[in-house]
């Protein structure tokens, strides 16, 4: 069956056209990575509980170190000796302190590595450190408001150090009240800061204890 001459003209045309016109190649974009899934609330949450906990433990046993060789300064001069050797009055709290500051140091260096171990299990996920944790914060906690009278009574041995002819002079009278004056500070800045670390530890235990959180331990 012949073509039409119009018809194949047309065709030829069309075919010059292109080949003098080429068609732009298409451009494939590439396909983007999948994008990272955001992490789960509950890691991250653990992952900065424990790095600031390690950060505070170490510098809570650098500071331990450094009160280790203050102790052993302190004991070579003597203070509290010297204190009696001036007349001066030495409340027996500060003579039993005095007297166990090696220990209580040592007491302190020990928490604060036992601290640094937990946060450690803390972020490597063993469930051993976020008991240990949780531990922690309760004491910290309770410690807190057991300081407060320990606050008093140190105010209460610094005003038993000063002679009482003292008191009775108008110096003596302004000094008493000064005294007074920043043991209330003292008191109130205390039971303020107690209570506000109570509230976060509590806070801290209640997250830990979720099951989200839970979950990631083992």
């Amino acid at each position: 069956m012949a073509m039409p001459v119009g018809l194949g003209k047309s065709r030829e045309a069309g075919d010059s056209a292109l080949h003098r016109f080429p068609q732009p190649a298409r451009v494939i974009q590439p396909s983007l990575p999948p994008l990272r899934p955001p992490r789960p609330t509950a890691a991250a949450f653990v992952d900065v509980t424990a790095r600031l906990s390690l950060v505070m433990a170490g510098l809570s046993v650098a500071w331990s170190l450094f009160q280790l060789l203050l102790v052993a300064a302190l004991g070579r001069l003597d203070p509290v000796g010297w204190l009696q050797r001036q007349g001066l009055p030495v409340p027996s709290a500060m003579q039993w302190a005095a007297h166990h500051a090696l220990s209580l140091t040592l007491l302190m260096l020990l928490l604060s590595v036992a601290l640094l171990a937990v946060s450690w299990g803390l972020l490597r996920r063993h469930e051993w450190g976020r008991i240990g944790f949780i531990v922690f914060l309760v004491v910290v906690a309770l410690a807190n408001f057991a300081m407060l009278p320990l606050v008093d009574g140190m105010f209460a041995a610094m005003q038993s150090i000063l002679p009482a002819g003292f008191l009775d002079s108008p110096d003596g009278r302004e000094a008493l009240a000064q005294m007074q004056a920043s043991r209330w500070t003292a008191l109130i800045s205390a039971g303020v800061t107690a209570l506000a670390f109570a509230a976060l530890h509590g806070w801290l235990v209640i997250k830990l204890c979720r099951d989200e959180v839970r979950a990631l331990f083992r």
